[in-house]
């Protein structure tokens, strides 16, 4: 390939990335590989990558050299792999939707450790019932209370997440599943809540669900695990801020 072809293709992949990014950024599916808190630096990856391919396209016009030597066989056959090795991933992001870590990719192993415990604690001198009003919003704001030590037990909480199912757990019983990502999804860590329902809900290992109870405190092989007397389980779509 010529001089001027090898530009103008490091100036279409350059651009086909910065596309690529917007795409992502545009309909939320960025929130399925990082963390929101990354889209700033994400948006200006992709700026940076449209003035590259924008500067290849106007260097390709400009170059003059029509002697240039034929690059040898097995440098032709490096820069083949080299820019397949570009192209798979560009295209599998451009036409695969990507989708967030579901409860298969902890298997089907005992849940019990995975589950969120109650910190251990003296006596609950401060559990005065909270006012009725006090509803924990999601699993999140019930991970912040849990941490900063607030009284949680009573609450009403409305919380969202995958089912998760184990032989370990009745059959009313399911673990409720988020994952915490720091950065991106390789560093991505499982959340469980134990939800106990007045009957069984019937809803499969996987499958989104919404779910409105009290938080309570269960005892199991030695830990206090924090968990959610359900009155109504629901199922629902996968939603845009799957994760933590």
């Amino acid at each position: 390939m010529s001089a001027n072809g090898m530009r103008l293709l490091r100036a279409a992949l350059l651009l086909a990335f910065a596309a690529l990014i917007a795409k992502l950024l545009v309909t939320g599916e960025v929130g399925k590989y990082m963390a929101p808190t990354l889209n700033p630096l994400t948006a200006a990856t992709g700026v940076v990558l449209a003035g590259m391919g924008a500067v290849e396209l106007l260097r390709r016009t400009d170059h003059r050299d029509g002697h240039a030597p034929e690059p040898a066989p097995d440098q032709t056959m490096d820069e083949a792999l080299t820019y397949l090795l570009v192209i798979v991933p560009l295209a599998l992001g451009l036409l695969v939707t990507p989708r967030t870590l579901g409860a298969s990719a902890l298997g089907g192993d005992h849940i019990v450790p995975l589950l969120l415990t109650f910190p251990p604690s003296p006596a609950p001198a401060s559990s005065a019932s909270p006012t009725p009003d006090s509803r924990i919003e999601d699993v999140a704001q019930l991970v912040a209370s849990l941490r900063r030590g607030d009284p949680t037990r009573g609450r009403r909480v409305y919380a969202r997440g995958m089912v998760m199912r184990s032989d370990s757990l009745a059959a009313q019983e399911f673990a409720l599943l988020r994952y915490s990502i720091t950065h991106c999804a390789a560093d991505a860590r499982p959340v469980g809540l134990l939800v106990i329902a007045s009957g069984d809900p019937g809803v499969p290992s996987g499958q989104w669900v919404e779910v409105e109870g009290v938080v309570s405190s269960q005892e199991r092989e030695g830990s206090a695990l924090v968990s959610i007397q359900a009155h109504r389980v629901v199922p629902i779509e996968e939603p845009a801020d799957a994760y933590l």
